[in-house]
């Protein structure tokens, strides 16, 4: 009787923290530019040009408008997978706190249309200086 509910409780907590899908992006930045604050902190505008598949087997081209303000990414962004459906998204994440941001879908077309995910996403690898990075994402929907 206790082992059975034991396995019940570890299954039902298995599957809280299992993921509808994950992602992986890579991403150059482009057009990036500058300019300082009353405060003297940095203030970036750039746009991020990437790639994506996901676990579902969708492969998209995305665009993303990004602001950096005191060390907060945060930006919107137009992904286009290989059937031509649009998925809105938004992403956030306070650098000062490590490499995990948000990224929620806002909608779409097709596929997309009223359906809306959080993904909590990874930043593997970046550079500035070179303009390239790699993420993975973990997302529910």
């Amino acid at each position: 009787m206790k082992l059975g509910l034991i396995v019940t409780i570890l299954i039902s907590m298995s599957s809280i923290a299992y993921a509808d899908y994950t992602v992986k992006n890579v991403y150059r930045f482009d057009n990036m530019d500058m300019i300082k604050s009353t405060d003297s902190s940095s203030i970036i505008s750039l746009t991020v040009n990437g790639f994506s598949e996901d676990s579902n087997g969708n492969k998209a081209s995305s665009k993303c408008l990004v602001d950096v303000v005191k060390g907060t990414i945060s930006g919107h962004c137009e992904a286009v997978d290989q059937d031509g459906d649009i998925e809105y998204s938004t992403v956030n994440r306070n650098m000062s706190e490590g490499n995990i941001g948000v990224l929620q879908r806002t909608g779409g077309t097709g596929k997309y249309a009223n359906k809306t995910s959080v993904c909590e996403y990874t930043v593997e690898l970046t550079d500035f200086k070179v303009g390239v990075g790699y993420l993975t994402a973990s997302c529910k929907e």
